[in-house]
């Protein structure tokens, strides 16, 4: 066999072109036959195969032809594809999956021994295996690929196909096939569905009542909108009616499959000129003789948008699906339609996220302890908690046999949002296929509108536009587990911020702070539904364990639950989630001893674990104040009456040993020993912040101290000098304090009254112009000029450009730490600073240099990185120490230290400040490491841990690796592992620390 050309002639290009008849569709075939051919005359060898060229057109126009040839460099044919032309034509189909297209390309690769065909559509491509033995066409192997760069990808589409004959790559499997062909359905009918209903809304006013309502109802008004938001509404309209019909016609067949109803659903089979009410007739049948109401109903206004656009797509689906069988899948299918037909931006904005099955199998094996257990999940997505659960109560269960419909009745799931609840009581009714489903309690509702029958509240709830709503009474009244993945939403986008936090007064939780994030609210209303005994348990993110709203929850859960187990994971749990997460185990307790004496398990999960390990860890009892270490966990045990004085827990989870045990040797705080205040935040850093030489410029570097305006330019401990050769503040106090005596003495005395005739900046400004300070006011009149005195700050100052007395400290503590934390010594050198860094000012009795000096050592700078929380930044995630941070600090008090150990500090403290300036202006954390080994051996020395230098600086130089890695950029990390050896440290006094750490210590 030979092949036609190997690049076409411009005379072969314009014969192609008519030939196809269609320029876009020419367009495609030629970008694709282009990028083929260099890429093979690039690199014809790709793994045990060597390629030869691309032909265009190829067959023998009886059968018709194929629109490209890849073949070897036998000439024998490897690849046949069918490009169909993007969307704007109806002459031709444009879905990869469509099985014209499929049997079309089957026919040329078949008829001519090609060994793989694909379909291609200019943004998908589906690569199927021609000969497959004992498979039907539409089941053979496939793989999908959504092409971002049809260059990078015709290159390597010619090693995956080497791969795959290699055994190197994976055809896809059955589910992610399936899941792959949905999603592509999805994207072909939601455009034109909402091109149908838009031209709806134009043409039934009936149509357009009802549309409007239905918006009004998810909270937004519709005729307020501008038309970006009102195609964005319609948009999402479109996308969750194509979901519904799509899920629909997948159950329908499940059922058609299954021999539970055999007798009692009709075969689906529908008119090309009557799709939509033939859908209809069979949804409606099913209902009324079957059941699956929560399935087959929704609101009506769905069933409203006309479907012809989309009928014969919708119809080809559903003959496509004869020759499936849906019930041969071996994963969560339903489910990850969710996850793969929901854009992930789209998810995004709603919070929501797909829990994967090993983390909804842990929490429910943790609080689901009773084969009859009544179990919620508040937020039930697609259905993968209330799935687990329904399988963790039919294994408890001594005759799980016909228990199918006594399972559903125990199972209550709640979702906002229509779609998932769609597909989450579709996942049920699926579990057992063999027994009729008589009710799946799944409702579409805001969990906040969800009231427990044994509460009495006062008046309604009121929903988004404060009409009073509907609410729907929760039954049974008290709950034996509750369950779920929480949406992810910031508090700043949380939509009528009022109806989440109504229930608040009613479980005494008003101290929460209105800035915490939604999941918050979750645990609280969520406690209302919980019988005394029962447990919850939710994978929230982490921001709980480390935030000033955290600290409210962590109150709130103290006060109402015993803690199990509060469970990290080095690796994300979802992939496309940037958020840490963190698996949160309680039992609701109303007896205070119980709490109090509770064991509460910090338990970080460092290498894979199955999840029968993890459940061990969290059930057997461990002695409080311990840490037990293997290769594959950290397991950190507290009683949990002391919690309450621990702010932070993420410090469990991260802390190496030497830390508690430093905590142990102290209970004071920074903020016991000096007063911590912000620097100066000016309202107008233009006008006070300026740099050196432009206040010598301007002539007013008399009225200007010098300044630290960011953490740059922290690059020693001791200045030598001015705390800044760079930059100056506008420091204009004492005149402006001298200039207001001189006029109140001239008034007083009555030498000149006419000064009280002007406002007090006049008087002050003709002041400073009469006492030779003329350049101070022309610089003061330029800042007016830009505005910057009619500004909110400054109108809350008798004097715009009086910034009131400044402290100047003698220390200085930076609000962002990257990897050397330095307490900056400044007692002989007069500044100031801004709010990037805070003032320290030691308190009667304490020696300035000597806290100084026990600031700047490893152990602060690790209190830093467990007391701050760490942030993104450039390369590497910072610390930032907020102020109440600081003030927390726990360290050594240097007013109990006796005499011999303060000097030994003061000079190992006078040593690292010598060494630093002997290697230049901005030493390497390496140049001084010898003095900073010393200070540290003082200090600790003081302390009694003076064996634990090494310890400590590890710990340091560990955690900074952390940050420079940052955490979670993997999938979830719960698969089988074999136990290792555990190492067992009493948090007390630690006495057996390995002798080498590493990162996975931690």
């Amino acid at each position: 066999m030979s092949s036609i050309c190997h690049r076409l002639s411009a005379k072969q290009l314009k014969w192609w072109t008519v030939q196809m008849g269609d320029m876009s569709e020419a367009a495609i075939h030629f970008d694709l036959y282009h990028h083929l051919q260099n890429a093979i005359e690039d690199g014809p060898r790709r793994g045990n195969r060597t390629y030869g060229t691309v032909s265009p057109e190829f067959g023998d126009g009886i059968d018709g032809f194929a629109d490209l040839i890849v073949f070897d460099d036998d000439d024998e044919p490897v690849l046949t594809i069918e490009a169909k032309k993007p969307e704007g034509s109806n002459k031709r189909e444009i879905d990869p999956y469509s099985p014209k297209v499929i049997k079309q390309a089957f026919s040329y690769a078949a008829q001519i021994g090609s060994r793989y065909f694909a379909t291609f559509n200019g943004d998908r491509f589906v690569l199927f295996n021609t000969f497959e033995e004992g498979a039907q066409l539409l089941e053979r192997s496939t793989k999908s690929y959504e092409i971002s760069s049809l260059e990078k990808f015709a290159d390597s589409i010619l090693d995956e196909i080497a791969r795959l004959e290699e055994g190197e790559a994976k055809w896809d499997s059955l589910d992610d096939a399936f899941i792959e062909r949905v999603r592509s359905l999805h994207e072909q009918i939601t455009p034109p569905m909402q091109s149908s209903l838009s031209d709806h809304l134009e043409e039934s006013e009936d149509f357009r009542s009802d549309f409007i309502e239905w918006v009004e109802a998810q909270g937004f008004e519709y005729d307020e909108m501008d038309d970006d938001e009102r195609e964005e509404v319609q948009e999402n309209f479109a996308e969750q009616a194509a979901y519904l019909i799509v899920n629909k016609i997948i159950f329908y067949r499940i059922l058609e499959d299954s021999n539970a109803y055999a007798d009692d659903v009709k075969p689906l089979a529908v008119s090309i000129h009557r799709v939509q009410e033939d859908l209809e007739d069979y949804f409606t049948d099913v209902v009324e003789n079957v059941d699956f109401e929560a399935i087959f109903e929704h609101d009506e206004v769905f069933s409203e948008i006309p479907l012809d656009p989309v009928a014969g797509r919708i119809r080809d689906f559903i003959i496509e699906l004869d020759d499936q069988d849906l019930t041969q899948f071996d994963s969560d299918v339903i489910g990850r339609i969710y996850e793969g037909v929901i854009p992930a931006e789209r998810r995004h904005d709603m919070g929501e996220y797909y829990t994967p099955p090993a983390i909804c199998d842990l929490i429910t094996r943790l609080t689901i302890r009773d084969a009859n257990a009544d179990v919620l999940d508040p937020a039930c997505g697609s259905g993968g908690f209330p799935v687990s659960a329904y399988h963790r109560k039919r294994e408890m269960l001594a005759k799980p046999q016909g228990s199918h419909t006594r399972i559903l009745d125990d199972l209550y799931g709640i979702d906002i949002n229509r779609f998932p609840a769609h597909l989450s009581a579709i996942n049920l009714a699926i579990q057992d296929l063999s027994s009729h489903t008589e009710n799946v309690q799944i409702r579409v509702k805001d969990f906040f509108k969800v009231l427990p029958a044994t509460e009495e509240y006062e008046g309604e709830v009121g929903d988004a536009s404060g009409e009073s709503s509907e609410e729907y009474i929760m039954t049974p009244d008290d709950m034996d587990a509750v369950v779920g993945n929480p949406p992810y939403i910031r508090h700043e986008s949380i939509d009528d911020k009022e109806r989440v936090r109504w229930h608040l007064p009613y479980v005494d939780a008003d101290h929460i702070s209105s800035k915490a994030d939604i999941y918050a609210y979750f645990v609280t209303h969520a406690t209302e539904f919980l019988r005394d005994g029962g447990r919850l348990g939710f994978i929230t993110s982490d921001r709980w364990l480390d935030t000033s709203y955290g600290e409210d929850l962590q109150e709130f859960i103290l006060d109402n639950y015993e803690i199990k187990a509060v469970i990290k994971f080095d690796k994300q749990a979802f992939e496309d989630a940037l958020i840490g997460s963190t698996v949160l185990i309680i039992e609701k307790q109303p007896t205070q001893s119980e709490r109090d004496n509770n064991t509460t398990k910090f338990l970080r999960v460092k290498q894979s674990l199955d999840i029968d390990d993890i459940v061990e860890i969290v059930e057997d009892d461990y002695e409080a104040e311990q840490i037990i270490r293997t290769d594959e966990y950290r397991l950190v045990t507290r009683t949990q009456e002391d919690l309450y004085s621990e702010d932070k827990w993420n410090l469990f989870f991260i802390a190496p040993p030497v830390y508690f045990e430093a905590l142990g040797e102290t209970d004071t705080e920074l903020s016991d020993v000096a007063d911590l205040s912000y620097g100066k935040k000016t309202g107008a850093n233009p006008f006070f912040c300026r740099k050196t030489e432009d206040v010598e410029d301007l002539g007013i570097e008399e009225y200007t101290t010098p300044l630290l305006k960011a953490s740059g330019q922290i690059t020693q401990i001791d200045f030598d000098g001015p705390i800044s050769e760079e930059w100056r503040m506008v420091d204009l106090h004492d005149l402006v304090e001298e200039a207001q005596s001189d006029i109140g003495q001239r008034f007083a005395s009555g030498d000149d009254e006419s000064v009280m005739t002007t406002d007090k900046e006049a008087r002050v400004k003709d002041w400073l112009k009469d006492n030779g300070h003329e350049t101070l006011v022309e610089y003061i009149g330029w800042g007016e000029d830009q505005g910057y005195h009619e500004r909110a700050s400054m109108k809350s100052r008798d004097i715009w450009f009086d910034l009131g007395d400044l402290p100047y400290p003698p220390i200085f503590v930076p609000e962002f730490t990257w990897r050397t934390f330095r307490a900056s010594w400044a007692a002989d050198s007069d500044g100031v600073c801004t709010n990037k860094f805070y003032n320290v000012q030691p308190k009667a009795g304490v020696d300035a240099k000597l806290l100084c000096a026990i600031l700047n050592t490893r152990l602060m700078h690790l209190n830093a990185e467990l007391g701050g929380r760490w942030t993104g930044g450039q390369g590497m995630d910072r610390i930032d120490l907020m102020l109440y941070e600081a003030r927390d600090l726990p360290l050594l008090d240097p007013r109990e230290i006796d005499e011999d150990d303060r000097e030994d500090i003061i000079e190992a403290f006078d040593e690292l400040i010598e060494g630093e300036k002997r290697h230049g202006p901005d030493p390497e954390a390496s140049d001084v490491e010898e003095e900073r080994d010393e200070l540290d051996r003082a200090v600790l020395s003081a302390m009694g841990l003076e064996d634990k230098v090494e310890d400590v600086k590890q710990a340091v130089e560990l955690m900074i690796t952390m940050r420079e890695k940052g955490a979670g950029q993997h999938t979830e990390v719960l698969v089988d592992r074999a136990e290792e050896e555990r190492e067992v440290i009493d948090i007390a006094g630690v006495s057996e620390a390995r002798e080498s750490t590493t990162l996975s210590d931690f």
